[in-house]
Formats: C-alpha cells, sequence, structure tokens
C-alpha cells in the first residue's frame, strides 16, 4: 500500500463489491512506545474534506513526561458502530490490552458501544468539555454549569455530593439530565481508575488540529501526510533524548 513503512500495523476492510470500506493503521513507533504511556486512550473523529465525505478517526494518549502520544488512526464513511467495532477490535490487535485502562470521548453512542463489545475490560469515561457542551446547548444557567464543573473536579464524595444538592435546587431538570449519566463516567471522585488529571479529549482534538491540512487530501496521500508528520515528531523527540 502506498504510505506503508516496514513494521506498520495496516489493516483495510472492503465491501462486498470489493470497495474500500475502512481502513487502520498504527505506526510501529507508536505500537512499541505504548506500553511506556500512561494507560488512558482518548478517541475523536473529524470529517473529511473530501468528495465523498468520510471521517478520520484518531487515538491518542500520554506519555510518562506528560508529552500527547499519537497511537492509531483509521478512516471510515461515517461514526457508526459497524466502523467503530471494526476499528476497535483492530486497535486492540495492534496495541493490545493494557491493566486499568481508561477511554475517554465524547457521548457518542456509537463509540460506547464499540468500546463495550472490543474493550469490556476498560472504562470508559466521558470529556467534560462535551458534557458542559451539552449543557450549553440545552441553555442551562450559567451557576448550573459552574456548579457542574466544581462537582465534576472535586476529589471527595462529600464535595461532589454537596455541589450536586445545590445544582438540584437551582435546576431539578438539568439535574435529571446529568445524572442519566452515571458518575463514574465523568466526575473525578466517583472515576473507578486513574485517569491521571485527563478530564478532557483536548489532546486527540490538538491532533485533529495538526493534521487539519491532510484533511483535505485524497485518502492515501492524507495517510502519507499523517505518517510523515508522526515521523518528523519522533524523529525530534529521540534527537533530544541522546
Amino acid at each position: 500500500m502506498v504510505g506503508k513503512t516496514p513494521g506498520t500495523y495496516t489493516s483495510i476492510k472492503r465491501d462486498v463489491q470489493n470497495r474500500f470500506a475502512y481502513m487502520f493503521f498504527a505506526p510501529p513507533a507508536s505500537v512499541a512506545g505504548w506500553s511506556y504511556c500512561r494507560p488512558v486512550i482518548t478517541v475523536d473523529a473529524t470529517f473529511l474534506k473530501l468528495k465523498y465525505r468520510g471521517v478520520l478517526f484518531a487515538v491518542v494518549s500520554k506519555d510518562t513526561n506528560n508529552q500527547i502520544f499519537p497511537l492509531c488512526f483509521g478512516v471510515a464513511d461515517s461514526e457508526n458502530n459497524e466502523a467503530y467495532i471494526w476499528f476497535f477490535g483492530e486497535m486492540r490487535k495492534a496495541i493490545q490490552i493494557r491493566r486499568e485502562l481508561v477511554f475517554l470521548s465524547d457521548r457518542n453512542q456509537s463509540i460506547a458501544n464499540g468500546i463495550r463489545k472490543v474493550f469490556p475490560e476498560a472504562h470508559h469515561g466521558i470529556c467534560l468539555y462535551h458534557f458542559e457542551k451539552n449543557l450549553k446547548q440545552r441553555h442551562a444557567k450559567a451557576t448550573v454549569i459552574n456548579l457542574f464543573q466544581s462537582a465534576a473536579r472535586s476529589y471527595k464524595h462529600e464535595d461532589f455530593n454537596q455541589l450536586m444538592s445545590q445544582l438540584k435546587s437551582i435546576d431539578k431538570k438539568t439535574y435529571n439530565y446529568i445524572m442519566e449519566e452515571p458518575p463514574k463516567r465523568w466526575a473525578r471522585s466517583w472515576f473507578p481508575r486513574r485517569r491521571y488529571d485527563m478530564l478532557t479529549t483536548n489532546i486527540v482534538e490538538s491532533m485533529n488540529s495538526v493534521l487539519l491540512k491532510g484533511r483535505e487530501m485524497p485518502i492515501l496521500r492524507m495517510l502519507d501526510f499523517v505518517q510523515e508528520k508522526l515521523r518528523e515528531w519522533f524523529y525530534e523527540r529521540r534527537k533530544k533524548v541522546k
């Protein structure tokens, strides 16, 4: 395949008419370095600006130096259950499972379904930025949003309960909406695993911003662009540690 480098984990799924359907790839440096990263993975998808549209999947983590660490990428027609289940299946083959693994994403149900199906051992958390955005779209008052932010970021159950009680007294409807999602998915004090202070998916959003130019290219050229960018990053990092 064009752009494939030795050791790169690459997989393509075709439809019944042998046309391109899904694409997955994980650079060898990412696969090798994953075991030295924090076991927290952020997932996001962004639209491609091509004639036939589609989406680019991006998965990143953080290394022990608190730097963004790209793991794997994929291309699909849209964000749907089948695409995510296939993508996560290929990802599991490439990077394997880690103890105490955590996924972070927005509230996309297809992401949740894919993680539940392919990584049942992992815990799936919700990005606080996107949750707050949902509240703003529902026209929640600023006071309510501030209470939610404080409750979600609090370290103690007692503080969480007190803040959420205040929120409930101001806006019970929004309180009920928030609590539809179990606090263990979004509240720091109730989160069952370490998330290393990663409360949002900002790191994967940053990756999408860097790859903005590539999203305007044909798929194979875009994948070349992504891999060239990753090779530059890994090369620069390797120089710094010598």
